[in-house]
C-alpha cells in the first residue's frame, strides 16, 4: 500500500499527458505476472521480480514521451522492431500516444523477461 501511494506520487509529478500515458503502462505490467513487483529506483517506477531488474518507467522533461525500458531487452524477441536504443542489455520503446502502447507486446516481453530470468536460477 505504502508503494502504490509513492507510485502515485512519482506518477503526479509526471505532466499531465505523459501520467496519463505511464498510469495505462503500469497497469499492463502490473497485470502481465503476479511474479512482477513494483517498487521505485533511480527516482523511477521500477518493474521486479524477486531481486531481477525487468523493467521501467521513465521521461525527460525536456521530452514530449515516456520510456518503457527492459532491462534485458536485447534477449527479447522484438519481431517488429519496436526497441531503441544501443546498450549492451537494455532497450527501450519510446511512447508519446495511447497508439504507441502496445499491450500484448509489452505483456509477452514481461513473461520472456521472467522466463529467462528463471531459467538462469536453474
Amino acid at each position: 500500500m505504502i508503494m502504490e501511494q509513492k507510485a502515485q506520487q512519482l506518477l503526479n509529478s509526471f505532466p499531465e499527458e505523459k501520467r496519463i500515458l505511464a498510469e495505462k503502462v503500469r497497469e499492463i505490467l502490473l497485470q502481465s505476472s503476479k511474479k512482477l513487483s513494483e517498487t521505485i529506483k533511480w527516482r523511477q517506477l521500477t518493474y521486479v521480480s524477486g531481486k531481477t531488474n525487468i523493467a521501467f518507467i521513465y521521461t525527460y522533461k525536456t521530452t514530449a514521451y515516456i520510456n518503457l525500458a527492459f532491462f534485458n531487452a536485447t534477449s527479447l524477441d522484438d519481431p517488429r522492431n519496436l526497441f531503441e536504443g544501443t546498450g549492451k542489455g537494455m532497450r527501450h520503446l519510446k511512447i508519446a500516444s495511447e497508439k504507441d502502447i502496445r499491450a500484448v507486446q509489452i505483456k509477452k516481453w514481461v513473461i520472456q523477461a521472467l522466463e529467462i530470468r528463471d531459467s538462469k536460477r536453474k
